[in-house]
């Protein structure tokens, strides 16, 4: 897709979270790299995951290169630890980006799930089938599908 002046812009995304991944999109929508985050990942392990993203990204034609960011927050239902490993997971994330000179455009699911045409409801097949729609070649996992539609999404915002 490209904006009115004919212009399209590499985009990554961020499903932030010990189970979440980052996907960037080439100019023309197309994936150039995926990659999922386990919950047995060190914080160097990150580091390397999200920084290989963001030279993908930048490798990418043009001087613009957004990074869209699932804006998340504390579940009642997590427990005090999981949700401390969680905050600090999405934090070291977000902090990688901006040491790296980028600043995450923060989205909430509800914003990007309806403009993709799949709300959950916490059913995460919703999002792993629609993404499987869009990007029919990638192999398809939980951990990577919500970051390719995050990118998607940002991807077409970018474009208007």
């Amino acid at each position: 897709m490209t904006d009115r002046l004919g212009i399209s812009f590499p985009t990554m995304g961020v499903d932030p979270g010990t189970r979440g991944g980052v996907a960037v999109l080439r100019e023309d929508g197309a994936p150039v790299h995926v990659a999922a985050l386990r919950p047995d990942m060190t914080e160097i392990d990150l580091l390397t995951v999200m920084t290989a993203a963001v030279l993908k990204l930048r490798a990418l034609p043009g001087n613009h290169h957004p990074c869209y960011f699932e804006k998340v927050g504390y579940r009642p239902t997590d427990g005090g630890k999981g949700a401390f490993t969680f905050g600090r997971v999405v934090g070291l994330m977000s902090g990688i980006l901006l040491a790296q000179g980028l600043r995450p455009v923060y989205v909430s699911p509800m914003i990007w799930q309806a403009h993709m045409g799949c709300m959950t409801g916490g059913n995460k097949n919703v999002s792993k089938d629609r993404a499987r729609q869009i990007f029919p070649l990638v192999k398809m996992t939980h951990a990577v599908a919500d970051s390719l539609l995050i990118a998607r999404y940002g991807w077409e915002r970018e474009a208007l």
